[in-house]
């Protein structure tokens, strides 16, 4: 009889066990700085160090990186003008999460244009917009005799 109630206590502490919640991916610190950055946007340089740190926390630990959070560093060392760095962390996004390559090639784009290393990240690019695009020429107008 004993050996049956303390069974059924190891199978409920197994299955209360496996209920709780497991974390899927090694967030770190990332919640707080973010917080902390959107406040204070000029702290980019504490931002992108929390950020290193948590990714290389994760990596070390042998845990899956975030998803977005390579992009997030890259985009933060791109404002900071730092486009070579940025690329390679676009890269890493790009092949961790490959649902995300086609924003990645574009960001890849955008800052190995020449000026992206000069202007901050802002790059001005020589684009049509949609309308102009679409837009049929204009024809001169005709009239027609009747």
């Amino acid at each position: 009889m004993k050996m049956i109630h303390i069974t059924g206590v190891l199978a409920t502490a197994a299955l209360l066990s496996a209920c709780a919640p497991q974390q899927k991916y090694a967030w770190g610190s990332y919640e707080p700085a973010l917080y902390t950055y959107y406040k204070a946007p000029a702290a980019s340089e504490a931002f992108a160090e929390q950020l290193n740190k948590t990714i290389s926390g994760a990596e070390s630990s042998g845990a899956k990186v975030p998803p977005g959070l390579y992009a997030e560093y890259g985009n933060v060392l791109l404002e900071q003008g730092k486009a070579k760095d940025a690329v390679v962390w676009f890269g890493k996004e790009k092949a961790a999460w490959p649902e995300s390559a086609a924003l990645m090639t574009r960001m890849i784009q955008i800052a190995s244009a020449p000026a992206a290393d000069k202007g901050k990240g802002k790059v001005v690019e020589n684009t049509q917009t949609s309308a102009q695009a679409v837009a049929p020429a204009q024809a001169p107008s005709q009239t027609t005799k009747q």
